[in-house]
């Protein structure tokens, strides 16, 4: 089984400061980083596009070739055609399990082809071009997108209020718990976020 490592390769890996404010493309060992400020340099390994993709997973891809890249899933659920596959990843900086999650369902009427509908993940190294990632305040989520707004809220397996907030003219949602992000989705623009954390998380109890 191929691991989640080849998404999460380098999660260690010490990212190259850089002085020069100009936009540069650095091609080597089919690595490819983008300058995006002074000091910025995002791999886009871990490059996270609102509306678009996640690293090296897209929204739209064919499941089939996500299974090619990250292996067997560690965990999911499958239903009526429509399915997460989630995959573990140890965080060495502090001692917990990453996940990356992956919702798909059939493309079309067909039935033939299911493709990732939704990309969720919880490791910080992911990143958008101009560095924001996971671990913010809500305040600090909604000055990068103003159009952030209260999806739902969940009660978790230990009691926890997590708080899912969706910005769904960016393609993007946010879980907060104890007032920080610790987790995100990326969905289609224009679209909200689907109703699929009980799927995902079938501990979880609905409370709003």
């Amino acid at each position: 089984m191929k691991s989640i490592n080849i998404i999460l390769l380098g999660l260690s890996l010490s990212l190259f400061a850089c002085k020069s404010n100009r936009k540069s493309d650095i091609k080597g060992d089919s690595v490819v980083v983008k300058e995006v400020g002074p000091g910025k340099i995002v791999d886009e390994r871990f490059l996270i596009v609102p509306g678009r993709s996640v690293g090296e997973i897209s929204l739209g891809e064919d499941v089939q070739s996500v299974s090619n890249k990250l292996g067997r899933p560690n965990a999911g659920d499958a239903a009526m055609g429509k399915a997460w596959g989630i995959w573990y990843s140890n965080d060495s900086a502090n001692s917990r399990q990453n996940e990356i999650a992956v919702y798909s369902s059939y493309r079309d009427t067909s039935m033939r082809i299911k493709d990732v509908k939704q990309i969720r993940i919880t490791a910080m190294q992911f990143k958008t071009q101009d560095g924001f990632t996971l671990g913010r305040s809500l305040s600090d989520t909604k000055l990068k997108f103003p159009a952030l707004e209260k999806h739902s809220a969940y009660l978790n397996e230990l009691k926890d209020t997590v708080l899912i907030y969706d910005a769904k003219h960016d393609g993007i949602g946010f879980e907060f718990l104890n007032g920080k992000s610790i987790a995100l989705t990326v969905h289609p623009i224009n679209q909200s976020l689907n109703d699929t954390y009980l799927t995902l998380h079938p501990e979880w109890k609905q409370v709003e």
